[in-house]
């Protein structure tokens, strides 16, 4: 690998000075990264691509009773017939509690209130699982989190199974054949070109996606009601599988809102199209296993079992087990609260400020929720500006620039951080660990020893300083530039940090600490904002931030970690006119990302993104602070909740439980009413 610096072994002799002193030092070089303990008594086994789920029609099928009663007075189809011809088959021999019962409710909290059902033109539906229930995409991501390393990639779903052609450029898909909508009208490819055709490739529609999310020049094509074939610019464009997924390529049901479209209605408009489809328009059509009936402004929403839904369990049993999901409308603060209480079902805690009330709270005696720990899934990381082309006003702003660009610099500054210390002072226990930076260890994507870490040391932080040419020459604890024009200035830089988050102001304020001890002085500068805002000027020294892009799905968001545009990474940007001036390991970065990009095999991708990770980290490209796990708070009385479900992993925890597959007990079946009993989103249509 390249590096600006030799790579060292483990302790080098130098002859360098520690400031203030004439003593020779040693550096302290790089160590394993230390393998933090499990957080959950018991860890979920990950289970081979092909054993998770499959497609495939099944001898016998089963429904709720009440259901079952519906069909026999005429009101819905048998079960067989509003199946797929082969659904999706989930295996229930890799869950916790297996096959389940039917009935009950799933209480949500939302903090966000719905725009409308359109969401192909960029509405969105509440967020807090609502999206995710009623949006059903091509792929489906969020069970990658359960699988072997040797093969994560996207799992199926409205597309059953794909083939690229023999030169990448092609991308055949397959789709449900004979699906329905949760009306009963057909599902197809015309669904599919309507959405991609008429919503995503329409500029007056504010799709999620654009023309081009999937690559520049990307088109698309109908072969027949159940097969499209994508043609791409680049070949194997494998990270395009991933934006296939929620919440970027979901169709909505053309065969209503394709009479609302201008295109195919003269009296419509763009926002009439847009709007068309009012939170109380009731019961929505999905393609999810659950859709709404009930809505009262600011109180809650309500979804049934769609009997549609294209799932089943291994047994047979059309999926979701659960008939209904509530979701009460108020703040994302009482959803912490009410789940804690036992009036909700669900919160995801990501704030490690907080877990010491919520682990008190989960281990008193009537508590009924338990916590169940994923993966240290959130980051926080110091980058230091790169950038020599934006944000330079001053020769002081360029002597910076200068020195953050140099490796011996950022590392001396991240060995003056103890990343022990400060992940304990946050919350006592296992649930946080050190970050080398770039792509987390715990993602499965990487070898995890693929991270070079540059442990703590203070002597080396110093030693490292002084060999950049900076002593303490007036005695005041902070070093001092000995030339150019700053010499004789002390060593200071602004640190910018949000105070919305309270760990943010935590850390910010250790990392001070820390780095004065080391001679450097860091000029706290909090925003009431979101760093991104202050981001966006260029007019920045080193910012404390917040990350989750990396572990969600870093193949779709590589710019996230490497220069791959004039506008990334954060921490290096340029301007269109001034694209930034690459370091050389910079250029080995990109190099590696591109192939990431275009790498059909998973296995050599996880190599790739293995040496991407060992060059990121061996030149110290972003400042890594601590991992922390978040904790999944669920109600005691649902089953097959897998140990270790990521509050965020390739997508967000609600898609991660896969709560289709969640089910309660009999006995329990009676704790929470149903406001909807008995009735299917389809009655009011006519069925």
């Amino acid at each position: 690998m390249s590096s600006n610096l030799p790579r060292l072994v483990l302790v080098s002799a130098v002859g360098a000075l520690i400031a203030g002193g004439a003593a020779a030092a040693t550096l302290q070089g790089p160590v394993p990264l230390p393998v933090p303990p499990s957080i959950n008594g018991t860890a979920a086994k990950p289970v081979p691509y092909d054993q998770l789920m499959s497609v495939k029609a099944l001898d016998h099928y089963s429904e709720p009773a009440w259901v079952t009663k519906l069909v026999e007075q005429g009101k819905l189809p048998a079960v067989k017939d509003r199946l797929p011809d082969e659904p999706i088959v989930m295996n229930m021999a890799v869950t916790p509690d297996g096959v389940g019962t039917y009935g009950g409710v799933f209480r949500h909290v939302s903090g966000a209130r719905p725009q409308g059902w359109n969401w192909m033109a960029g509405q969105h539906q509440g967020y807090f699982g609502l999206d995710m229930t009623h949006q059903e995409c091509l792929l489906n991501t969020a069970g990658m989190w359960e699988l072997t390393a040797d093969k994560q990639d996207p799992l199926p779903n409205l597309a059953t199974s794909w083939e690229w052609s023999d030169d990448g450029h092609q991308l055949t898909m397959h789709l449900l054949k004979n699906a329905k909508w949760s009306d009963g009208q057909p599902f197809s490819a015309d669904d599919i070109m309507f959405f991609w055709n008429d919503n995503v490739l329409d500029p007056k529609v504010a799709s999620k996606m654009t023309s081009g999310s999937l690559g520049e020049g990307t088109t698309l094509e109908k072969l027949d009601d159940n097969t499209i074939r994508f043609t791409f610019k680049a070949a194997f464009p494998v990270a395009q599988l991933y934006n296939l997924a929620y919440p970027n390529f979901c169709p909505g049901p053309a065969h209503i809102l394709k009479p609302l479209h201008p295109k195919y209605n003269k009296d419509a408009t763009y926002e009439s199209y847009t709007n068309a489809l009012k939170p109380e328009k009731l019961p929505w059509v999905t393609m999810g296993p659950w859709a709404a009936v009930k809505y009262e402004p600011d109180q809650f929403i309500v979804a049934r079992r769609n009997p549609y839904y294209f799932k089943v369990d291994s047994a047979g049993n059309q999926l979701p087990y659960m008939d209904e999901v509530q979701w009460r409308l108020s703040t994302k603060q009482d959803r912490d609260i009410q789940t804690v209480a036992g009036n909700a079902d669900y919160t995801n805690f990501s704030d490690p400020s907080s877990y010491g009330e919520a682990i008190k709270a989960a281990n008193a005696p009537n508590a009924k929720f338990n916590l169940n720990w994923g993966p240290r899934a959130f980051d926080w990381r110091i980058d230091l500006n790169l950038s020599e082309v934006c944000g330079i006003e001053s020769p002081a702003d360029k002597a910076l620039r200068d020195l953050f660009r140099n490796v011996t610099f950022r590392r001396a500054f991240s060995q003056a951080i103890d990343r022990v210390a400060m992940g304990q002072s946050l919350v006592r226990g296992p649930f946080t660990a050190p970050f080398p930076g770039g792509i987390h260890p715990e993602s499965g994507l990487i070898d995890p020893q693929s991270s070079v870490y540059y442990p703590y040391d203070l002597a080396t932080a110093k030693a490292l300083l002084a060999q950049l040419g900076f002593k303490d020459t007036d005695g005041d604890g902070i070093v001092n530039w000995t030339e150019g024009a700053l010499a004789g200035k002390n060593l200071e830089f602004g640190l910018t940090y949000t105070t919305i988050r309270t760990t943010d102001v935590t850390l910010a304020d250790s990392a001070i600490s820390f780095l004065r001890d080391a001679g450097l002085r860091l000029v706290a500068r909090p925003s009431s904002d979101y760093a991104a805002v202050v981001r966006d000027t260029c007019k920045w020294d080193a910012i404390l931030e917040r990350g989750t892009r990396e572990f969600q799905a870093p193949i779709t968001s590589l710019s996230a970690i490497a220069p791959l545009s004039y506008a990334s990474p954060d921490w290096h940007r340029g301007t269109p006119d001034h694209p930034q001036e690459l370091l050389p390991f910079e250029k080995e970065i990109v190099g590696l990302a591109r192939k990431i990009q275009n790498e059909p095999d998973a296995g050599q991708r996880y190599k790739e993104f293995s040496q991407l990770q060992h060059v990121f980290t061996e030149n110290v490209y972003s400042i890594g602070l601590i991992t922390a796990s978040s904790a999944i708070a669920i109600n005691n009385r649902l089953k097959n909740v897998v140990p270790g479900t990521p509050g965020l992993a390739f997508q967000f925890g609600e898609l991660n439980l896969m709560r289709e597959r969640i089910w309660i007990p009999k006995d329990r079946l009676g704790d929470v009413p149903e406001l909807a009993p008995d009735t299917v989103p389809v009655e009011e249509n006519g069925g």
